[in-house]
């Protein structure tokens, strides 16, 4: 059994506020219990479902009791933003920035597929929390609140991004809101997702890119006007 990180660890500041008193080695093995438990979140999630899962299953999940789950996150909630943020939205602006200050001769469908082919193999689980996270949002007002602002940050970065690529390719500017366009570049990510997830191995890795390339293709003429076509 490894050891509960007890109150000890911390105290109580005059104005509430927690004070980590651990050693260094400590908040080493802190941090090694962080990322424990939120690879045993992950694989709870998964097999189980969002709803379906308890912070006791997690805790014994990760080897650890529930009081250290309590030490790191506020509760299961915690746990689902934190693996958003650090398994599907820290590699999304990545791919954002790249997207953003690319050079020109860079292919960045290819980039894409890429991109999508490895988060479907190797956070699989991480991208099936994801739409998990999509459809309860639907219906629970809270969680749709947290979940348009999230989507609102990621789609502005996106949008930026594009014009960003639009000025370095030297193309004319993209005749709809960037806003939009980033919308639909996002909606297609995911509805390719949902068709992998449920049905593993129909999706070609190259398909993303691909789409993206006709969209912006599209875009250009659309801009060019009629005399391009």
């Amino acid at each position: 059994m490894k050891r509960r990180p007890g109150r000890h660890r911390g105290s109580s500041s005059a104005n509430g506020a927690r004070l980590d008193r651990r050693t260094r080695a400590a908040r080493a093995q802190g941090r090694e219990g962080r990322d424990e438990l939120l690879a045993a979140a992950l694989r709870v999630f998964a097999r189980c479902g969002y709803q379906q899962a308890s912070v006791d299953e997690i805790a014994a999940a990760a080897g650890y009791s529930k009081g250290a789950l309590y030490w790191h996150f506020s509760g299961k909630d915690a746990l689902l933003l934190a693996l958003l943020e650090e398994r599907i939205d820290a590699p999304t602006r990545e791919m954002v920035a790249l997207l953003e200050s690319a050079p020109p001769e860079r292919d960045m469908s290819a980039e894409a597929s890429r991109e999508f082919a490895r988060r479907l193999s190797r956070q699989r689980d991480a991208v099936l929390l994801e739409r998990e996270y999509w459809s309860l949002a639907i219906r629970d007002p809270g969680l749709r609140a947290r979940y348009a602002e999230r989507q609102t940050e990621l789609r502005g970065a996106l949008a930026r991004a594009l014009e960003a690529r639009a000025r370095h390719l030297g193309t004319p500017a993209l005749p709809m809101p960037a806003d939009d366009v980033a919308r639909i570049v996002m909606s297609i990510i995911g509805g390719l997702a949902i068709d992998e997830l449920i049905e593993r191995g129909s999706v070609r890795p190259e398909l993303l890119g691909e789409t993206l390339a006709l969209v912006y293709a599209g875009l250009v003429a659309r801009a060019q006007g009629p005399a391009a076509s």
